[in-house]
């Protein structure tokens, strides 16, 4: 992460001079990468200082990215989803049979298969943030974009874990419930943008809180006992299970990595989230550190500076692919499904990362 440092504030109605200081930001071309920025652009307010070497590294890291999002498409065309036998997930498949007996009208899918679902949606969006990390890396935009894709990045990945549960013996009931808890809320945001968006007899909005209703009695049909104030509590609640909110599940994540082996436990993670969303949403101090002002000696007007940190740039992109990395891997263990894929990942990293598992 970037250390703390505030610089001085833009003059109000400061002339600031408009140049551009070009790096060479032009990767190879098997990539997609935006061009240098021309040396002649005179109309930038800033100029953005771009240490050597850091086309190449950015290039490097953002093979890494692509590498990741591609073991995630090469475990489901390999494996299709499906459990190994005598793995967690061969035992929710018994005792959570899909279709679901105790569902009179499932609204999709049930059982074993519902928890499966809602794990790959999570890391597929995951891994499609890795994609746009890739694009944003090779291209040299790193300074203030990049943060919101790693943390989404780690947030799906955290709630994919969350559905899985941290103990391989966990009950599959616990987490087939998780899973309607991620259902639940998610219906629940799809109706409430659709009714802000469209008025409620809009096609969009009924459909989605039609969709919205038949989840919710089929979650209060197969979990006798559930009432609907506990579903809209804060936490939801489902026979036990309560749903983390974003930084929660984070924090929860990094401390199950910790117990494995991991080196950042919970009360760091969620200080390097609340970095990722400062920089995500409008807070002031992290772009004034990734910002030096000086002065011009011939006209003493105020110049601002912004400098790439390639240190910096290197451990956020290391928390998006450890967090994705994390993920996969208890996946691929919850399925049983052989380690070929997370293997050939894990060779990738350390070739380029050689500390990335230290």
């Amino acid at each position: 992460m970037v250390p703390s440092r505030q610089g001085p504030h833009i003059p109000v109605g400061g002339d600031v001079r408009a140049t551009v200081i070009a790096g060479d930001l032009t990767m190879r071309s098997s990539r997609l990468f935006r061009p240098a920025l021309p040396l002649n652009l005179t109309c930038m307010a800033y100029w953005q200082h771009t240490p050597e070497g850091l086309a190449d590294r950015l290039g490097e890291i953002a093979d890494l990215f692509v590498a990741s999002r591609n073991a995630f498409f090469d475990s489901a065309d390999r494996f299709h989803w499906n459990p190994a036998p005598e793995s967690p997930a061969a035992q929710s498949a018994a005792e959570l049979p899909s279709p679901d007996l105790a569902v009179s009208t499932p609204r999709g899918e049930t059982g074993h298969r519902l928890v499966a679902e809602v794990v790959q949606t999570y890391l597929l969006t995951a891994s499609g943030h890795l994609g746009g990390l890739a694009s944003l890396y090779g291209s040299g935009e790193v300074i203030f974009s990049a943060p919101a894709l790693i943390r989404s990045t780690i947030e799906n990945c955290a709630h994919a874990v969350w559905v899985l549960g941290e103990d391989t013996d966990d009950s599959p009931e616990n987490r087939l419930a998780r899973a309607y808890l991620e259902e639940l809320v998610s219906a629940e945001e799809a109706k409430k943008n659709a009714g802000r968006m469209r008025d409620k007899a809009h096609p969009s909005y009924v459909s989605a809180n039609r969709y919205y209703k038949a989840l919710k009695a089929e979650i209060l049909e197969r979990f006798p006992g559930t009432t609907p104030a506990s579903l809209g509590g804060s936490p939801r609640t489902l026979i036990g299970q309560s749903l983390p909110n974003l930084e929660a599940a984070v924090e929860w994540m990094y401390e199950l990595t910790k117990i494995y082996g991991g080196t950042i436990d919970g009360r760091t993670a969620t200080g390097i989230y609340g970095y990722l969303s400062n920089m995500t949403h409008p807070t002031l101090y992290p772009a004034r550190q990734r910002r030096e002002w000086t002065s011009d000696p011939a006209t003493g007007h105020p110049v601002a500076h912004l400098r790439v940190d390639l240190g910096s740039a290197e451990n956020e992109a290391r928390a998006a692919l450890a967090a994705f990395y994390n993920a996969l891997t208890y996946t691929t263990s919850y399925f049983g499904w052989p380690t070929t894929v997370v293997d050939a990942l894990t060779t990738t990293i350390e070739d380029s990362m050689p500390t990335f598992f230290v």
